[in-house]
């Protein structure tokens, strides 16, 4: 499986999770280890003030205990890495804010499978 189909299964994934975000991608890489080799992928995810009521922690455990089922893939790390409330000028990593949004980091690392 190609790294732009990872990226879409895993987005469309979230965006079944979280159905009032929107979730841009920020990074993509392979990633390789001595037994296993995937894809690191970094995600924005911009809500409005109060989508997610700011309870990034419930947010977190729903990632860390959810059981993607995504084809020919193991989502073996996703945590929300980043969280920034407010309004934002200038860029958040590669990620720009709208006023009055709340923006999560995602970073997972999936495996081919």
């Amino acid at each position: 499986m190609n790294m732009r189909t990872q990226k879409a299964a895993l987005i469309h994934a979230l965006r079944a999770l979280i159905p009032a975000a929107d979730i841009s991608l920020l990074h993509a890489r392979p990633w390789h280890s001595l037994t296993f080799s995937g894809t690191q992928i970094g995600l924005s995810v911009q809500m409005q003030d109060g989508a997610w009521h700011g309870d990034v922690e419930a947010l977190s455990q729903l990632l860390a205990e959810h059981e993607f089922d995504l084809p020919r893939q193991i989502v073996a790390d996703i945590a929300v890495t980043g969280a920034v409330t407010g309004a934002v000028t200038g860029p958040l990593t590669p990620a720009v804010m709208a006023k009055g949004t709340q923006c999560l980091i995602i970073d997972a690392l999936l495996l081919d499978g």
